[in-house]
């Protein structure tokens, strides 16, 4: 991958988000430093895999001074970098959102700590809970994402809350304006659900158990399985490429903020690499 062209690319799609949101800032003479120019260093850096905001900073003046001449120090960076979490979110609702053929949801367990450190930590306040998670078939402690990603794999709109919560709760409060088909798995079965999602405009699909009668055709079924599969591949480069897993906080805001800022950077790389892939 070409680093200076997306990093070009990168700037260039913050800025013009920046741009459509208007001010920013309240108050107070504008830095020398631009809050597009933070996020960029930012974003890039998670893209490398650099694990966090110092971590950024330190590896700027190396490899990024020549773009960013006005780098600040150190303590203003990793500030600033905190503040403008809230502007990731406005960038994610802005550029990215649902497809109309079809979109997918799963929820991603990610513990906090081993479990046998669990009774011990005192991080998170009693915000994070014990769940059980079917794809390790083991015990853990942390919290459970609920995304969802568009038919282009992207991962557009998320739910943070602690693992054991209930995914159909996770879906009443993450699905509107999405008309077409929404595909999940069986622990999203339930009647009440479905009537819910239709009444605003979107059909959920999902397999049904052993023992109830399936009158849909199998290999409809068996297709939107297929796809739905796909955010579980998008889950895979989340924990393997971006460490979404070893996401450290020590409080919630700080962890969940963290967690989109990975989901972010992994979408921008999703679409940098299909602009390339067109070029």
């Amino acid at each position: 991958m070409d680093q200076d062209l997306c990093l070009v690319w990168l700037y260039g799609v913050i800025d013009g988000v920046l741009r459509s949101i208007g001010r920013v800032r309240q108050r107070g003479p504008a830095p020398e430093l631009t809050d597009a120019e933070v996020l960029t260093i930012q974003l890039w850096g998670e893209i490398w895999g650099l694990p966090n905001d110092a971590s950024v900073w330190r590896d700027a003046p190396t490899n990024l001074h020549g773009w960013f001449p006005n780098l600040c120090n150190e303590w203003n960076f990793v500030r600033r970098c905190g503040s403008l979490a809230k502007v990731m979110d406005w960038i994610l609702a802005s550029l990215f959102g649902p497809t109309k053929d079809w979109n997918a949801f799963d929820g991603l367990p990610l513990p906090v700590c081993r479990n046998i450190r669990a009774a011990r930590d005192r991080r998170f306040g009693g915000e994070a809970a014990w769940s059980f998670c079917a794809a390790k078939n083991e015990m853990y402690y942390g919290f459970k994402p609920g995304m969802l990603m568009n038919s282009c794999g992207e991962i557009y709109r998320l739910w943070l809350g602690s693992a054991n919560v209930d995914e159909r709760q996770m879906l009443h409060g993450i699905v509107f304006d999405m008309p077409g088909l929404l595909f999940a798995d069986k622990g999203l079965i339930s009647p009440e659900l479905v009537l819910a999602l239709v009444e605003r405009g979107t059909d959920l699909v999902t397999p049904f158990r052993r023992n109830m009668l399936d009158m849909r055709p199998q290999w409809v079924v068996a297709q939107a399985m297929r796809l739905r599969r796909l955010i579980e591949t998008a889950f895979s480069r989340l924990t393997d490429g971006f460490s979404v897993a070893r996401t450290k906080g020590r409080d919630f805001w700080r962890w969940s903020a963290r967690v989109r800022r990975k989901v972010l950077s992994y979408n921008l790389l999703m679409r940098f690499e299909r602009c390339v892939a067109v070029i």
